[in-house]
């Protein structure tokens, strides 16, 4: 991300601020904290993405105007109709949205308290296309970005134990016979060594495989369904795009994934977050074409 002092009081403001008989201009907002900013890089990135999607041309001024008033309507909890009945629901159903989240915090973060004042004017200047202390794309960048670190911060502590029982298991596995360890982090052991050829990352394979959790809890099973699957090499998490790339077809491996290279801090369901995972793998076979099917938990990217 491009340098920018999000944090500080803008000195600027007087410079920058419009009339304050006109509460629908673009100004500059006064942002002293992180949650200041995520609260008007919120407000600014979707202004920026209503304005590109719904407000076109000579009627735009109109436009904006109706969906700010659609907007103060729907916190008030009331359905705006009327001219511009379009723009007014829309804003009606924005005002809802933010209602709710003032409940529920920013995102649906509890954590984080919603500014409805400073989402209102991120908003603003995302319909008048300003770019007044940020652009849209930096807010954009700056709320996944930021919004990541928090939540794995959050389910760090959430979850601290996943993790440590994963790096203890791994530690003490490491020294088993048989058991080998990349240098990424993955443990495996081979149970069958096929004599076929090896997959590339574009390759399409056909696998039989089954995947528990340390405690033994099956989480995914191709081989319960008695149905392998076939997809892309590196369109799985990472240590099954490793391992597979080290194992000919008719190779049957076991494979310790950390938890970094598996799903790490999102929650899967039944595998929750910072898990390390136990796959039995077996390659049946490099397929000519991919056919259309579902995939499974476990393979579908991480993210």
């Amino acid at each position: 991300m491009k340098k920018l002092n999000i944090f500080m009081a803008v000195a600027l403001v007087a410079a920058f601020a419009f009339s304050s008989c006109n509460s629908n201009k673009a100004k500059m907002p006064v942002l002293k904290t992180q949650l200041d900013s995520l609260n008007y890089a919120f407000g600014l990135a979707n202004g920026d993405g209503i304005k590109n999607y719904y407000i076109k041309g000579d009627s735009a001024q109109k436009s904006i105007k109706a969906l700010l008033e659609g907007l103060n309507e729907g916190m008030k909890g009331k359905v705006e109709k009327g001219a511009n009945a379009e723009m007014a629901e829309l804003g009606t159903k924005i005002g809802s949205s933010l209602k709710d989240q003032q409940k529920s915090g920013l995102m649906g973060d509890s954590s984080l308290k919603v500014d409805i004042k400073l989402i209102k004017q991120g908003l603003i200047n995302g319909l008048r296309g300003s770019k007044i202390q940020m652009t849209p794309a930096l807010a954009q960048e700056y709320l996944q970005k930021t919004m990541t670190v928090l939540q794995s911060k959050k389910m760090s502590k959430l979850y601290g134990a996943n993790k440590a029982a994963g790096e203890k298991f791994l530690a003490e596995n490491a020294k088993k016979p048989g058991v080998k360890t990349t240098a990424s982090g993955l443990q495996y052991e081979v149970i069958k060594q096929g004599n076929g050829p090896i997959p590339t990352d574009t390759s399409k394979v056909k696998v039989n495989y089954h995947g528990t959790l340390i405690d033994g809890t099956v989480f995914d099973s191709s081989v319960e369904r008695k149905q392998p699957i076939v997809f892309q090499v590196n369109q799985v998490i990472k240590g099954w795009t490793e391992a597979l790339k080290m194992m000919p077809v008719g190779s049957k491996y076991k494979l310790y994934i950390p938890q970094e290279l598996a799903y790490a801090s999102a929650d899967r369901g039944k595998i929750k977050p910072f898990s390390m995972l136990i796959f039995e793998v077996e390659l049946l076979s490099i397929e000519k074409s991919l056919p259309q099917q579902p995939m499974p938990q476990q393979a579908q990217p991480a993210r």
